[in-house]
């Protein structure tokens, strides 16, 4: 029963993911999300089948090309909707019907969305980040999964540290990546917050040399920071207390 539990969130993380991408996808170009018509290949602008709207599986068949014009296809949608799917497998193996699951797919389907619109348009939408904003609200409302000074003060402390940043490097940390940390930090908590920046830094400090040396970056090369701070997020969510213990 568990490994058919597993397989249907599997199935349900990819789903969402597939919907998260276009989210990512269409908001920073100002298009709508919703009641709109099915998505098309960026190239030649053809309306995709229903049969290649399967999250994973469409890309594969199609050997990760458009069928009529050949143009490859982006390999970022099926990474994500393969990460989330995994992710929110795991979730249900690790916590299984429970709030921490709710937060955790929650949380999951959040990431999913910024890495996709921060890595190609470097914009962390508003919007997306108000309508999760609300709803981990209504979750801390109705669960209380943690205390409400925690909860403010995680908030606090991730958005006002990168505000600060942004203003030291003068700009060097973007609007969205600032108001996405309060939101994380209002679910993550004070420690949650502080682990989240910490592992974020150092992710992306690494990335950045491994960038540099592949010569694939220079000194002046933007690098968006969401991703980052969705991985630290995702860490964090899942070894806090683990991660915490090996620090104090």
């Amino acid at each position: 029963m568990e490994t058919m539990w597993s397989v249907w969130f599997f199935i349900v993380g990819a789903v969402l993911a597939s919907f998260g991408g276009v989210v990512g996808y269409r908001l920073p170009k100002g298009m709508k999300v919703i009641g709109v018509e099915r998505s098309q290949c960026d190239h030649c602008k053809r309306q995709l089948k229903w049969f290649e709207l399967f999250p994973i599986v469409s890309f594969f068949a199609a050997g990760g090309k458009c069928v009529m014009c050949k143009k490859r296809i982006p390999f970022i949608y099926t990474v994500v909707e393969l990460l989330t799917g995994a992710l929110y497998a795991f979730s249900y193996i690790k916590y299984g019907f429970s709030v921490e699951l709710l937060l955790a797919c929650s949380l999951i389907l959040l990431c999913a969305i910024i890495f996709v619109s921060d890595i190609l348009y470097f914009i962390i939408s508003d919007k997306v980040l108000i309508v999760f904003l609300v709803w981990f609200l209504i979750l801390q409302i109705v669960f209380e999964y943690r205390s409400w000074l925690d909860a403010v003060a995680g908030g606090l402390l991730g958005f006002c540290f990168l505000l600060l940043l942004a203003i030291l490097s003068k700009g060097g940390i973007g609007g969205g990546d600032i108001k996405l940390m309060g939101v994380l930090g209002l679910v993550l908590g004070f420690q949650g917050a502080y682990l989240t920046l910490m592992i974020a830094s150092v992710v992306g400090v690494l990335v950045a040399i491994v960038g540099l040396l592949a010569k694939k970056y220079n000194r002046k090369t933007a690098i968006p920071f969401g991703p980052y701070l969705a991985i630290g997020a995702l860490v964090t969510f899942y070894y806090s207390v683990e991660l915490l213990g090996l620090i104090f």
